[in-house]
């Protein structure tokens, strides 16, 4: 969507198969749900993995223990009410301490079961962003199952989202070797390929290795739906030089909607191949339905935001971004845009009140003096403070070490000579019309010399030709 760049913003959203799961039941393996990461573009870091709100259920004939009644009310707690956006309840501190504690003392009083109490327990912690006590539970679940594959992936979670890759790499192979044939090992599987392919954009190569994993993960679980769509977003990706990938690419999302066609990221992914094959009314399609789904979905609602931007429904973009905004208050992208979105509205003020707070989420975005440049130049009244205001902000993209679009530091360049021709224009205008006024001012001195010298002869004044 390289036309997207004349708004400062592009969105190519992919999603991170990687997915901390609530224990519930005593044999079953964790859940294999995909999680939404971060927007990718080329100068985006890795994606976040985010918990998933994800729980294991016994089996039928297992009867119900502490540990479920606590699953149940915590599942309840994070249920969103009729008039709540229908996405999980984020609890509060005390309310995630409670549950963790609950988990714990549930799992001491059930056999067996002690690593299960303090692996939900941080998962809790997990869901809650309290990531270092979510580590410690998960290690302390080790202590009591050092085989107990859910906390190994989860942990290898939480040190990919903090750009540990070895730690995580160290996390998933341990995941594997701990039950190799299990759907927990076809996740860690998908976890480990997702770092590969990672690793594979940042330098360069290719993604063989990657899939080669993933294909051991379908080996193990043919419903591995997380590695459906991650084998589909590397095709995906391969398609920019190799355009029968994309085809190959729709066939993956094809067999992942056989297995669970509820699964909205699938959608998303589907929407950039239509996006790719140059049908934008599709590829929305695709977006809405992913967000239907799942309206916590970020990639699909900036994804919607993008294209509705591009068709200057500024109305329907800022609606996009403010869904990204409600899940993520500080999201870098949805900030910018609602900066795009509003200024398109001529809601100039508001317009200048997002891209401020651009820069107090990231001080060193460079796009965002660009854009300010542009409003104050092209939708303030023009008057020379705010002209000159424009350039000091133009002038501050040019200088900034970390922009990184040639064509836009030429055109800030350009706009502020275009400032300074404008600055002189009007310096040209004030001389002439100060010259003019001279000798409108010398004209009526010499006419009225000139009628003295009548009046005095005694002749009758000539009137003004």
């Amino acid at each position: 969507m390289r036309n997207l760049m004349k708004h400062g913003i592009v969105y190519l959203c992919l999603l991170v198969p990687a997915s901390p799961a609530l224990a519930r039941g005593k044999k079953t393996p964790a859940a294999k749900a995909a999680a939404p990461g971060s927007p990718v573009n080329p100068q985006a870091k890795a994606p976040d993995a985010q918990p998933a709100p994800v729980v294991l259920k016994r089996k039928k004939e297992d009867a119900k223990d502490a540990i479920d009644d606590v699953a149940d009310k915590y599942a309840k707690a994070r249920k969103p009410q009729k008039e709540q956006p229908p996405v999980p309840v984020m609890l509060s501190a005390g309310d995630c301490k409670s549950f963790a504690k609950d988990f714990i003392k549930a799992g001491g009083k059930v056999k067996a079961r002690e690593a299960d109490g303090l692996f939900n327990a941080g998962v809790v912690y997990d869901q809650c962003g309290m990531k270092k006590e979510a580590e410690d539970q998960y290690k302390a679940a080790l202590s009591k199952n050092p085989k107990f594959g859910p906390a190994m992936t989860n942990l290898g979670v939480l040190y990919q989202n903090a750009g540990q890759s070895v730690q995580a790499m160290n996390q998933y192979e341990a995941a594997i070797r701990a039950d190799p044939k299990s759907a927990q090992a076809a996740q860690a599987y998908t976890d480990k390929a997702m770092l590969q392919y990672l690793d594979a954009r940042r330098s360069g190569g290719t993604f063989a290795e990657a899939i080669s994993t993933l294909k051991r993960a379908l080996a193990v679980d043919s419903n591995a739906i997380g590695a459906y769509h991650l084998l589909a977003q590397i095709y995906f990706q391969t398609a920019e030089t190799d355009r029968s990938k994309l085809k190959l690419a729709q066939l993956v999302c094809d067999e992942g909607r056989k297995i669970n066609e509820d699964y909205a990221p699938i959608y998303n992914t589907q929407g950039l191949i239509k996006l790719r094959s140059q049908d934008v009314t599709g590829a929305l399609t695709e977006f809405r339905k992913a967000a239907s789904l799942d309206p916590g979905l970020i990639e699909a609602q900036l994804n919607i935001a993008a294209i509705s931007l591009n068709a200057r429904s500024y109305k329907q973009a800022e609606e996009a971004f403010q869904a990204v905004l409600k899940r993520q208050p500080n999201n870098l992208d949805a900030t910018v845009g609602m900066g795009v979105a509003t200024r398109g509205e001529r809601r100039i003020d508001d317009a200048e009140g997002w891209y401020k707070k651009v820069i107090q989420v990231d001080p060193k975005n460079c796009a965002v003096f660009y854009n300010l440049g542009v409003l104050y130049q092209d939708y303030k009244s023009g008057n020379p403070d705010e002209l000159r205001k424009a350039q000091e902000y133009y002038n501050k993209y040019a200088s900034c070490p970390a922009r990184a679009d040639a064509d836009k530091a030429a055109d800030a360049r350009r706009r502020i000579k275009d400032i300074d021709d404008t600055f002189k224009a009007i310096e040209e205008q004030k001389k002439l019309e100060a010259e003019l006024k001279k000798q409108q001012e010398e004209m009526e001195r010499q006419q009225k010399l000139q009628d003295d010298q009548m009046k005095k002869s005694g002749a009758t004044p000539e009137a003004p030709k």
